[in-house]
């Protein structure tokens, strides 16, 4: 990956850019790919030059690249709830099977949500239950600084 000087990679900073340009904060709140503002970020972080019949998009997450990192695969049976917790680091979690029900929001197969060191969140399994694949890590401070609020967790625990 490319850096440029201050060891930010090309990708980062173009998630950075985009995030600020469309005003998508992070800091204190779960946001998900269903946000109206969160969509609009994904469509400016669409890949060009990808082979024919392939498409990518950058996801807007950074994490702290020499923090731990802990990656699960979880299943949820239908219906399922766990109840409001919160995680010490950030948690991104990703729809692979199923759904998932976030508040009002119900997120499928491809969709996302990532949830800020120290928020409350719960969340309920669809009607066929969900699979996920979800990472654990703490978020670089650059990135909430310069798109939100930084978190207690990692304005005290992440390296500078």
């Amino acid at each position: 990956m490319d850096t440029d000087p201050t060891g930010r990679t090309r990708g980062a900073q173009w998630i950075i850019e985009t995030l600020n340009k469309h005003k998508v904060r992070y800091g204190n709140e779960v946001i998900t790919s269903r946000d109206k503002r969160v969509i609009a970020v994904q469509k400016d972080l669409k890949r060009t030059g990808m082979p024919p019949g392939v498409e990518q998009w950058l996801i807007p997450m950074v994490f702290h690249p020499a923090g731990e990192v802990l990656s699960f695969t979880g299943r949820m049976r239908k219906n399922a709830k766990v109840p409001p917790h919160s995680h010490k680091f950030g948690v991104a979690r990703i729809i692979i099977k199923g759904s998932l029900k976030y508040g009002r929001v119900t997120l499928k197969v491809g969709d996302w949500m990532f949830v800020p060191a120290g928020v409350d969140y719960a969340v309920t399994a669809g009607p066929d239950g969900c699979s996920t694949l979800y990472h654990h890590a703490p978020c670089l401070p650059w990135l909430t600084q310069q798109v939100g609020r930084v978190t207690r967790s990692v304005s005290r625990s992440a390296p500078r």
